[in-house]
């Protein structure tokens, strides 16, 4: 990790009435349909690279950006951004379209809804153009490799151990996840459902699964109708980074004794994990390192040095060696590392860096 990534402003110009400059070379002119407004992508250099995240307004988006631009630009390549303002597949696939067209060298995106993603996906990658997708996966026959930030199995059980720790081991649970589509979250969702089937957890009942969608009143409200819902509830569990804020503010708003794990960034929960009494700890890896990450393999497969096949290795940062391997979904992916649990006694050192 170690990068410190630069202030920069991050300009979106959206669907219907904005355009997004990023790249810079012409102006994209792919076909539109009847209600749709093309955005306006201008590309500068045959080399640039494209990076989409799931919506914008979320800060562990913004350090996956600034981690991914920060790499490209060292390297002297262009970047392209683009984050949607609704955080709607259909607004994924206009980019990507514009994309395809403008031949960028590489597309990464984090897909808000993978089966929607794959029929435009897939024709970039018939068209030459190598998709990669982070943060989520898309779906296997539309991506060349997923940049995995943990393993799947290693974030459902770590989740799952934390619902277990804060109730004792016993008692009703909850989730509060971002879309329904989401394959990251349903993936790390059935992970701990599978896991929690095992003797050791028999005394922990999960009753709900709630999608807060990745905006946070939405996330709020669904914790409150949860509490209210079920007022024996011990544990909330947020495996995302809105979400758990939102479900530890709407727990301390209703001064409800539940207690709330998952995942989260050290600068948005430090407050809440130093007092304690609702969230002890979080988990989570570094961001801004998951997008230098998307940005060595989108830069290694615009160079031809890979192709996503199981087995292949790619060496990262001087000295970093990651293996291609596969993913429970069949494809293939590059796993970063394990979430890193942040506490009382270490999240200062941390909030101030994401």
């Amino acid at each position: 990790m170690g990068k410190k990534y630069p202030v920069y402003a991050l300009i979106l110009v959206l669907l219907f009435c904005f355009g997004l400059a990023g790249c810079g070379k012409k102006s994209s002119s792919s076909k539109k349909e009847k209600d749709e407004e093309a955005i306006d992508i201008t590309i500068q250099d045959e080399d640039c690279y494209a990076i989409i995240t799931k919506g914008a307004g979320n800060a562990y988006n913004d350090h996956i950006v600034k981690g991914f631009t920060n790499i490209i630009e060292d390297a002297g390549k262009q970047s392209f951004v683009y984050q949607p303002e609704k955080a709607t597949a259909r607004e994924q696939i206009q980019v990507v379209r514009q994309l395809i067209d403008e031949k960028v060298s590489c597309i990464a995106i984090a897909p808000v809804d993978a089966d929607a993603l794959e029929s435009v996906l897939q024709t970039a990658i018939d068209k030459g153009i190598p998709v990669i997708s982070f943060d989520t996966p898309a779906n296997p026959d539309s991506r060349l490799l997923d940049v995995n930030e943990s393993g799947t199995t290693e974030i459902g059980e770590t989740l799952l151990n934390a619902v277990k720790d804060v109730s004792g081991g016993r008692g009703y649970w909850a989730i509060v996840s971002s879309f329904s589509t989401s394959a990251n979250q349903n993936a790390w969702i059935s992970a701990m459902r599978e896991i929690g089937e095992d003797e050791a957890y028999k005394g922990l009942a999960l009753v709900e699964i709630a999608y807060g969608d990745d905006d946070y009143q939405k996330s709020y409200d669904q914790t409150i109708s949860l509490l209210k819902k079920y007022p024996d509830l011990s544990v909330i569990c947020a495996p995302t980074t809105i979400g758990i804020k939102a479900a530890v503010e709407a727990v301390k708003d209703a001064g409800a004794g539940v207690k709330v794990v998952g995942l989260g960034l050290p600068s948005e929960m430090a407050e809440y994990v130093k007092e304690g009494s609702i969230c002890p700890y979080i988990y989570m890896w570094n961001p801004g390192y998951l997008g230098e990450m998307t940005a060595y393999v989108s830069m290694a497969f615009g160079n031809r040095k890979i192709t996503g096949e199981e087995g292949e290795q790619l060496k990262v940062d001087g000295n970093k060696i990651f293996t291609v391997t596969k993913a429970r979904d069949e494809g293939t992916e590059v796993i970063i590392g394990y979430p890193f649990r942040y506490d009382a006694k270490n999240i200062d050192e941390w909030k101030s860096i994401y």
